[in-house]
């Protein structure tokens, strides 16, 4: 259960005034974390959306054989992500590592470094998949665009 809090002279209230299902005098625990920007959450997932939209794997030979990788968005935006610089680094017991995109769910980060891993995406976006744009002005607009805000 998620509930919405808010601090008011001092005591941590529910945000609708109750907690339907929640017997009277019944001890829970819970995490406090400040909530991100939703607004800021969707137009991160529109740049990725676009910029998804906008790739088209190249032919790869593999194993001999010319195939068209598939595309899936899940792994686009892992890719973006780690490209990005929000990565991790995991090792494995044969001395091998791999990298790996960092959880970016609302409570594994802040808005501050939410809001820089957007930045940086725009980066990658430019550099590596919307070549021929040159302007950061120009993804934002098409973000807008997507959302319907223009």
């Amino acid at each position: 259960m998620n509930v919405f809090l808010i601090k008011h002279q001092g005591k941590i209230l529910p945000v609708d005034g109750e907690m339907s299902g929640i017997p009277e005098g019944q001890v829970m625990t819970a995490s406090i974390a400040k909530p991100r920007n939703v607004a800021f959450h969707r137009k991160f997932f529109a740049l990725i959306r676009l910029a998804f939209d906008y790739f088209e794997p190249q032919e790869v030979v593999y194993r001999g054989e010319k195939i068209t990788p598939k595309k899936d968005e899940g792994e686009f935006r892992k890719w973006l992500t780690v490209k990005a610089g929000y990565f991790e680094v995991i090792g494995y017991p044969d001395g091998s590592v791999r990298v790996r995109a960092k959880s970016i769910r609302f409570a594994s980060m802040s808005q501050e470094d939410f809001e820089a891993l957007y930045s940086a995406m725009i980066d990658v976006v430019l550099a590596e998949v919307m070549t021929q744009l040159v302007k950061r002005e120009d993804v934002e607009k098409m973000v807008d665009i997507v959302l319907g805000f223009v």
